[in-house]
């Protein structure tokens, strides 16, 4: 498999951060994305010092016109392996507690912006990695609209799958992953991102990652 380019959504921290690093060191150019510039400029000095490659872009997929120049930056760089890893974190509050806004950010950047940054660059693309969550497969207390935007992520790449495409899609499905020192009751880093690259490589559909004791 040739080492294409890489666009990793959220990666101005956790996951996204530790993914970005990790692809750099394995010999992919990086196209950082996130809100935060500041952070990404970190990232990218930090994956350049080691030798490695990495420009960023900044874009809020809430914003449709941000969604497009993200879009048009990654044609622009021909990115051939898209980690659809930016998401809003599930705040664990009844659907009671959402405002209008709320409901409609949450399935704006979980799930719309995936589905439309997929049928952007459709034609370019050799993978898709969709970082889902066990609350895709899981229906739980106080996560209705946190898993209405990860089950319909769900459905939509399996559906995808069954379709005429030129290129693979990975869905991950992990626990809570232990992405600073201090997180308790999480998954080893080193090992999410070993698994996530190995099934990557093996052009695996599915990969759930339950670190539950």
């Amino acid at each position: 498999m040739s080492l294409g380019k890489v666009l990793i959504t959220g990666s101005s921290s956790g996951l996204g951060n530790h993914l970005a690093v990790y692809y750099s060191e394995k010999g992919h150019e990086i196209l950082l994305h996130g809100r935060n510039e500041k952070k990404l400029i970190q990232i990218q000095k930090k994956i350049n010092e080691n030798g490695e490659k990495a420009k960023y872009i900044v874009a809020d997929l809430n914003n449709e016109e941000d969604l497009k120049l993200l879009c048009s930056k990654a044609k622009q760089e021909n990115i051939k392996i898209l980690i659809n890893n930016a998401g809003i974190i599930c705040p664990g509050l009844p659907l009671k507690d959402f405002s209008y806004e709320k409901i409609e950010s949450m399935i704006k950047v979980n799930l719309i912006a995936p589905i439309k940054i997929i049928n952007n660059l459709v034609n370019i693309l050799d993978h898709v990695i969709n970082i889902n969550s066990m609350v895709g497969m899981e229906p739980k207390k106080n996560r209705s609209l946190y898993a209405a935007s990860k089950w319909g992520l769900r459905g939509f790449s399996e559906s995808l799958l069954k379709e005429e495409i030129s290129f693979k899609v990975l869905d991950v499905y992990p626990t809570n992953i232990q992405t600073w020192p201090e997180r308790e009751n999480a998954m080893d880093i080193h090992f999410v991102l070993k698994s996530i690259y190995a099934s990557m490589i093996n052009n695996d559909k599915q990969l759930i990652l339950d670190g539950r004791k």
